[in-house]
């Protein structure tokens, strides 16, 4: 077989890609590789970096409030992903129902909180929540249960349920629109020839749709879970942190670390182990939910 001058000379083709690769080397790899070596020094930004090795990394294993951070984002994952998925499911089960017209509207409105950036959703959230003024509160008065009424986002014990329900709320419209578009896609067939079985609703659902969402599943559960670990700009908008760590996650503590105690070697190390955290979490899904009759993905 006679090559192309093209396949003759794989390296006037790399010449093509190598301005892609330089852009993505220095807007993605050089960061990566800057923060995995200032997570080795200690450093305040200022002075020339102090090199301690694994030390920041050993500190990092001892840290309580690091460990605190770590356990508030196993709890919103709860929010961030169980619940939008799970409400995702039920709501495309519903909504799959209708007719187009009524499908394309209510699909749009369920849909609108996902194209509004976090950081302004956290603000409005932040002015519903509001103790003395906030929507919230002073519809639980005018009902007669003012003593439901709470400062939600300071109380120790409802600030980070008042926060993960804002998640939530967030990612259910996204999770329902993916898992319409995969009952879409399932042959109206299989669900004739469940019907001509006698198979009821519940059954239908559960042997027949959910199984062949698998794929879809798969997807919200990769980024619904990341967008947890990589959770700031709503905590931040809303609680800072706040009170006293309940809400911290560890880019919050990452961000505390670098630009308000200048400990940017320390801060570094959280945001490699977080990096960390979301290429293990990738792998696991992916080789633990896998597509009806697929052999996963290695």
């Amino acid at each position: 077989m006679k090559l192309s001058p093209l396949d003759a000379r794989p390296s006037k083709n790399l010449v093509y890609v190598l301005p892609a690769l330089l852009i993505y080397f220095a807007l993605v790899m050089g960061p990566i590789i800057a923060a995995v070596g200032i997570s080795l020094t200690q450093w305040n930004g200022i002075a020339w970096p102090d090199w301690v090795g694994f030390g920041n990394y050993i500190k990092l294993f001892s840290d309580d409030i690091f460990y605190v951070s770590l356990k508030n984002n196993a709890i919103f994952l709860i929010f961030y992903c169980a619940i939008p998925i799970s409400s995702g499911i039920v709501l495309a089960s519903i909504v799959w129902r209708f007719r187009q017209k009524e499908q394309l509207a209510l699909r749009t409105l369920l849909f609108l909180p996902y194209i509004m950036p976090t950081a302004v959703l956290g603000i409005i959230w932040h002015w519903l929540y509001n103790p003395a003024f906030g929507p919230f509160n002073q519809a639980l008065k005018l009902a007669g249960l003012g003593k439901y009424a709470l400062p939600w986002l300071g109380d120790f014990t409802f600030v980070l349920p008042a926060v993960g329900m804002v998640a939530s709320w967030y990612f259910f419209g996204f999770c329902m629109v993916l898992f319409l578009s995969g009952m879409q896609r399932i042959e109206p067939s299989l669900f004739e020839a469940a019907k001509v079985d006698g198979a009821k609703g519940p059954r239908t659902f559960f042997f027949i749709t959910l199984p062949l969402l698998l794929p879809e599943i798969r997807i919200a559960l990769l980024l619904t879970i990341i967008q947890s670990i990589k959770s700031f700009d709503l905590i931040f908008t809303m609680t800072r942190g706040g009170p006293s760590n309940a809400t911290l996650v560890p880019n919050l503590y990452m961000y505390q670390l670098g630009f308000q105690l200048n400990r940017y070697g320390y801060g570094a190390a959280v945001a490699i182990v977080g990096a960390v955290l979301v290429f293990i979490v990738n792998y696991a899904v992916h080789r633990l939910v896998r597509p009806v009759g697929g052999k996963g993905t290695s």
